[in-house]
Formats: C-alpha cells, sequence, structure tokens
C-alpha cells in the first residue's frame, strides 16, 4: 500500500510539472478540469516463500500529440533534439505522419523528463504503463505462461487471467479556477487491480532439481528430461521441470512402460481377477494372442514368478497373464473404466492452461493385443502429471489425491482402491528398490518405494530402438511426504529406467532431506541455501567457507532469505534477511 501511494504522489507531481508549463504556453479558461488515469495492476504470480516470479514492472511512457503540435507550430529545433535523446533514428518527417508518437520508456520518470526538451514538453502526455516481468529460468517461464495484450496465454497466467487481471482504471479529477498554478483534488478513484496467485513451487527446490535433470540429460544424451515433485499426501507440486522449451509435463504424452504395472495389478486385485498367489512359468517370452504374430519379450527368463514378485522383477509375462485375467473377469470395458477410475485418459484438473487427457482408446476401439500391450505399458499415452499422481495412489492408502499448483489449495481425493490393495502393492514397489531393478534408487537410512520402467518409443506407428526411462517412487515408504517422477526421452547406450532415471531419483531424495537431517550441502565457491537456520548457525557455516563481508537486515532469529540465492556463485557481500514467523 505504501509502495502504491508513492507511486500516485508521483504521478500528481509529475502532472503538476507538466501542467505548469502549459500554463505558460495555453492559458487557462475560467474553469477547467483534467483528468489523470491510472491503470490497474495485474496480480503478481509468487512461489511458496512469497517470492515474485511474474510481477508487473511500473514505466513512464511519453508520447507526442503530434496533431497537437502541428496546430500550435510547436518547436521544431526542440523535437529534433528529444528524438536523438531518445535514440529515435525516424527521420522528422515520418515522425510527423503519426497522431501520437511514442518518445521513450524509462523506469524512472525522471530519466524520461531529462530526454524531452522543455520547449516540447506542452505536446507530450506522459502516461504510466506496465511491462510484465518474469523469470525465464529453470523452467518457471515454461510454467507461468505469458501475456499478450492484456491476456494471459497458456500455463498460470492463462488458468488464473481473471483472477490476475486488472478490472478498472482509477482517475485523478483536478480542477484550476483562474490563474491558480496548483490544481485541486476533485475526485479521486483507486484503480482495482488484480489479485495475485501463491503457487506451491519452492524456487530454490526447482533451481537444485533442474540442475540434476539436465545433467543427467546431457550425460546420458537424452532428448529432454522431466521431473515432479509432490507432497504426497497434499498433492502439492514442489518443483515441476522439463528441459524442453514448451509444456509438455501437462500437454505432451509418454507411453508409460512398466510403471503401469502397480496399478495393474491392483486392479486384478480390486476386481478379484486374480489373487495374491497367482503364479506364472516366465519363459522369457509369450504370444498374448494366437492368431496374432506378436511376441512380448523380458529381458531374462524370471521362471517361476509369484504375483508380488512380477512387480519386483518387472516380469512382462506375469503382466499378460494378470492382463489376461483382468479381461477374462470384467471385459475390456470393465478394464477400460478402470483405466479410468485410476486416472488415464482425463485431465487430473491441475490449475494449468494447456493441459490434455493423454491417449486411452475407448474400449470398443481396442483392437485383441491391446489388453496384453496396455498391461505393460503399450498402446497408451499417459502425462507426467497423470502418471505421478496414479501412482501416487499406493502413497495413500489407495486414494487418488488432485495435483495442484497452488500453495493453499483443499485436498481433493476420491477412494480408487482398498486400504489392503494399496497396502500390498505398496510393499512389492518397496522390493522394487530393495532387490528388484530399482536398486540405484536406494538411500540410506530410508525405505523408499518406487517402480522403474522401461517404455520402448513408437515413431511413425512402428517401435524404434528409442526408450522413455522412467523412475516414480515415494518415501518415506511407510509414511510418505514425498512423490517424485523422473523421465528421460530417449537417452543413448544405458536406457532402463532402473540404470537411467533411478539415480536421478536418488539425488533428488538426498536434496529433500538435507535440511531434515540437519545437514547443510557446502560446496567451495557456491552458495549454500540458509533460509530456516538460526542467524548464528548461518554466520558459521560462512565463517567455514571463508566469507567475511555478510550483512543481516530485518529483525528476528532465523534466516528467511538471503543474497545471492543458493548455488550461486559466492561473489560480492552476502545479505541474510531475518525473521521471527516459525
Amino acid at each position: 500500500m505504501e509502495k502504491r501511494l508513492w507511486l500516485l504522489l508521483a504521478i500528481f507531481a509529475l502532472f503538476l510539472m507538466v501542467s505548469l508549463v502549459n500554463l505558460f504556453f495555453f492559458p487557462l479558461t475560467e474553469r477547467t478540469n483534467w483528468f489523470i488515469s491510472i491503470p490497474p495492476q495485474r496480480g503478481s504470480i509468487l512461489d511458496i516463500k512469497g517470492r515474485k516470479l511474474v510481477y508487473d514492472l511500473p514505466k513512464y511512457a511519453a508520447y507526442l500529440d503530434v496533431d497537437f503540435f502541428k496546430r500550435q507550430n510547436g518547436d521544431i529545433k526542440a523535437l529534433e533534439k528529444t528524438l536523438q535523446n531518445c535514440g529515435i533514428t525516424e527521420s522528422l518527417e515520418e515522425v510527423m505522419k503519426y497522431k501520437f508518437f511514442k518518445l521513450t520508456e524509462e523506469e524512472d520518470r525522471v530519466d524520461v523528463l531529462k530526454k524531452i526538451e522543455s520547449e516540447l514538453l506542452p505536446f507530450v502526455n506522459i502516461e504510466l504503463v506496465y511491462t510484465r516481468k518474469k523469470i525465464q529460468d529453470y523452467t518457471a517461464g515454461v510454467l507461468l505462461g505469458t501475456v499478450i495484450d492484456g491476456t494471459g496465454k497458456g500455463g498460470i497466467e492463462g488458468f488464473f487471467d481473471d483472477q490476475l487481471r486488472g478490472k478498472r482504471n482509477g482517475f485523478l479529477e483536478l480542477r484550476y479556477r483562474g490563474a491558480r498554478l496548483s490544481p485541486t483534488l476533485v475526485n479521486y478513484s483507486p484503480p482495482e487491480n488484480g489479485k495475485d496467485v501463491w503457487l506451491s513451487l519452492d524456487l530454490d527446490l526447482q533451481r537444485r532439481v533442474y540442475d540434476i535433470i539436465s545433467k543427467a540429460v546431457e550425460g546420458h544424451s537424452a532428448e529432454a528430461g522431466h521431473v515432479i515433485v509432490m507432497e504426497s499426501k497434499t498433492g502439492r507440486i514442489l518443483s515441476m521441470v522439463t528441459t524442453r522449451n514448451w509444456n509438455d509435463l501437462i500437454g505432451g504424452y509418454i507411453e508409460p512402460g512398466s510403471t503401469i504395472k502397480p496399478l495393474v495389478y491392483a486392479i486384478a486385485l480390486e476386481t478379484h481377477s486374480a489373487s495374491p498367489d497367482f503364479t506364472v512359468e516366465c519363459e522369457g517370452s509369450i504370444k498374448p494372442v494366437e492368431q496374432l504374430p506378436v511376441i512380448i519379450r523380458d529381458i531374462e527368463k524370471h521362471g517361476l514368478v509369484d504375483f508380488s514378485m512380477g512387480i519386483v522383477k518387472s516380469c512382462n509375462v506375469m503382466s499378460v497373464k494378470v492382463g489376461e485375467l483382468i479381461t477374462e473377469k470384467i471385459g475390456v470395458e470393465g478394464f477400460y473404466e478402470w483405466l479410468q477410475k485410476v486416472g488415464f485418459g482425463e485431465k487430473t484438473g491441475i490449475e494449468m492452461e494447456g493441459e490434455i487427457a493423454g491417449v486411452l482408446r475407448e474400449a470398443k476401439k481396442w483392437s485383441l493385443i491391446d489388453p496384453a500391450e496396455i498391461s505393460i505399458g503399450q498402446g497408451i499415452g499417459v502425462t507426467p502429471v497423470q502418471l505421478i499422481a496414479s501412482l501416487n495412489i499406493f502413497a495413500n492408502d489407495g486414494y487418488w489425491v488432485k495435483p495442484t499448483i497452488l500453495k493453499d489449495s483443499p485436498v481433493e481425493k476420491r477412494k480408487v482402491f482398498s486400504k489392503e490393495t494399496a497396502d500390498m502393492i505398496r510393499q512389492a514397489m518397496v522390493r522394487v528398490v530393495e532387490e528388484g531393478t530399482g536398486k540405484f534408487a536406494q538411500v540410506k537410512g530410508m525405505t523408499i518405494a518406487g517402480k522403474t520402467g522401461t517404455a520402448q518409443k513408437a515413431v511413425g506407428g512402428e517401435y524404434r530402438n528409442l526408450y522413455h526411462s522412467l523412475f516414480v517412487g515415494f518415501f518415506p515408504a511407510e509414511d510418505p511426504k514425498y512423490t517424485i517422477l523422473v523421465h528421460l526421452d530417449s537417452p543413448s547406450e544405458a536406457f532402463y529406467g532402473g540404470e537411467v532415471a533411478a539415480p536421478v531419483f536418488r539425488e533428488i531424495v538426498e536434496v529433500l532431506t538435507e535440511k531434515e537431517d540437519g545437514r547443510i550441502r557446502i560446496v567451495k565457491g557456491l552458495m549454500p541455501d540458509l533460509t530456516g537456520l538460526p542467524v548464528r548457525d548461518a554466520l558459521l557455516v560462512l565463517e567455514s567457507l571463508g566469507v567475511k563481508d555478510v550483512e543481516i537486515k530485518g529483525k528476528g532469529w532465523k534466516v528467511s532469505e538471503q543474497t545471492p540465492p543458493p548455488n550461486h556463485p559466492l561473489e560480492g557481500p552476502v545479505i541474510l534477511f531475518l525473521s521471527d514467523q516459525k
């Protein structure tokens, strides 16, 4: 409010200066009212800690009233000098063709006035305008969307356009009487500004996760990489990263591969299509439909595999058999409806413009081979946000929790599986990490549940030697706090999800648990993350790094913000902002 008051006073002072010049050039009538329009600000978009990711930056724009200048035979030399001051390369003849011509735009009104010759001021209107600024780095720009001609397009800007957009201009009405130089304020109506949007995203975590997945993409020569970090019980997304320049986290789809298997097995248990003691002899391959020349293979012969071990070893033969049992019990229509229940083929409702429903063909369009292929995660397209929400069911005792990008969104959930079914699948997912395909996701002292996935990519309708490498997991398994999805698109050489994606998952878990374990990641030359630490501890950490130039601002006992940000070079002074908030 204080900043807006100063802004209002600045507009008023600017008007006085211009009107004073006008008074000497053009005498006022007995009674003249002047109106100054005050444009509304678009709301800001903030991260979970209140840092502005997008905001309106006020600027002052100067426009020459060309028609008025011509009628009053304005000073040509003053105009030429002003054009030069403003760095305008158009000729005087070109400028004179306009009705209004923009001279300059600056953040400080004084800088505007410095460029305009005093003789030209009577013919110049100086208006307050807003420029939309946003953080582009670490995928933030992709998620946030943009504003075109005052309307939000895509991402957060598009979804919340009605809330963010300024509703109504404000105005000042000033009155002059006779030869008075000082106007009287007759009326004032404040603008109705847009409202802010608070996100659940943590910019610090976003930066760390982006660095981790970017290195993995480079190290494996992959086409792209994706990570989503979500609070298991609330669905709040703390980090959402793509290395592409568009939001394919909600607007693009992938085949889930073996990450779909826990869901297929859970459907089998819930519909009593298969029992926990069901076993299969895996010879390394299976022909699902006798009359079709399609063979589904495993990477090895698994021998006698029980129901739980089918998930642990990611056995394709067992999964195809489970899919057959489901189809025999409830039909393809029933299978299709259960896939919808777990969240496939429908938008999650996450608060971002551009979300798609993925690809799940209606049951009546399924071919004979579809039940088998879908059971191993092929022939179906899911968005990364759909996939993490579906596997998060097992972190929530069988409830699907709606993913949200908002800080204070109420938790929305619906029951999909019984607690008994969810518990059984979760224990199998723990074994995936402890003894199965997800061993590289292990973190010392942490029980993790997860599932690997390696889906062959279809290009031009044919499967090629290109793969989606996936790992989706949650921890601590006994009381899940975070659920994480990792995906690498078309890595070269190594491509199994357990080899490529699981190690990235492990790194992110280590980042999330650093503060919880009381450990601070210290790298020489880089600024550590000191937010949340008592100021005394923060100073000791800085001292160990040899930092002597430290400035403390605010009152309180702990660090709420810092400059430089975490993982940025330790250059120049360090500023710690303190707070008492818990």
